[in-house]
């Protein structure tokens, strides 16, 4: 495949406004859930809380790829901030998920395991694969700063769910959150490994999934180019769905063919 820096150099650029919009999407999908809540619209919790996670998975992966245009201290900041409010620890995201790019479904890849497994097996790993993957990230994680984020972010999430289950004498809505937050992270295994990795290869292009259409990636935040993210993991989520583009003329000659959706 071409080296980024062909392709335009263009796919590292992302607006400031773009960044801060990015940014503030994960603040914005808890509101839009609290409203609802507030309002009696139920039956819309399920669809705005898939949204949240979307958008707070899109931009942590900016974060810990270093694309978010974040200095190192501010980085720290927003692996915690981002990821506890779904209760999640964004620095064992970060070490698993380099570890990931690094030794893509490898023996020792834990967090692509679920791409090995069956449907069902990806379902069943669920309960226990993000318990899993802090207990990997917090023995392997060489900065003992890095593990004191860990045991914050850990301490915050367990912090909140008490939170929680306290303020349910008076809204039960915290709780609700909560219990969708902890039930949302079991379909991790099938929506981060599973099907992005679906019936993998043994050469680099066969290993990933690209998807391409008008909705269905837009609706994802460009999570569904995830071959096009493991070539090029620097390049912002957002530059995703343009360098697919650039791409497609290389993948054609190379026998590949897109997933179409809609």
């Amino acid at each position: 495949m071409p080296q980024l820096g062909t392709l335009d150099g263009d796919l590292l650029t992302v607006a400031t406004w773009q960044r801060i919009a990015l940014a503030a999407l994960p603040a914005l999908t808890l509101a839009a859930f609290a409203a609802l809540y507030a309002h009696g619209a139920y039956l819309a919790l399920p669809l705005v809380m898939l949204m949240h996670f979307v958008v707070t998975v899109a931009y942590l992966h900016d974060v810990a790829h270093g694309s978010a245009g974040l200095d190192a201290r501010a980085t720290h900041w927003a692996l915690f901030i981002v990821s506890v409010v779904v209760l999640q620890s964004g620095h064992s995201f970060r070490y698993t998920h380099l570890h990931h790019h690094a030794h893509c479904l490898e023996d020792d890849d834990l967090e692509g395991a679920p791409a090995r497994a069956s449907l069902l097996g990806a379902l069943l790993c669920g309960p226990l694969y993000l318990p899993r993957l802090w207990r990997e990230s917090f023995r392997k994680i060489r900065p003992a700063r890095d593990r004191r984020w860990m045991v914050a972010e850990l301490a915050t999430a367990l912090a909140l769910a008490l939170l929680a289950l306290w303020l349910a004498r008076w809204s039960s809505g915290p709780l609700v959150y909560v219990a969708m937050a902890w039930i949302g992270g079991w379909f991790y295994p099938l929506a981060t490994a599973y099907l992005p990795h679906y019936k993998p290869g043994s050469k680099p292009l066969e290993q990933a999934r690209t998807m391409r259409g008008a909705i269905v990636p837009a609706l994802f935040m460009n999570l569904t180019y995830h071959l096009e993210h493991h070539l090029y993991p620097q390049v912002p989520t957002m530059n995703l769905r343009r360098l697919s583009r650039r791409l497609d003329p290389h993948f054609e000659a190379r026998g590949l063919r897109p997933t179409q959706v809609y």
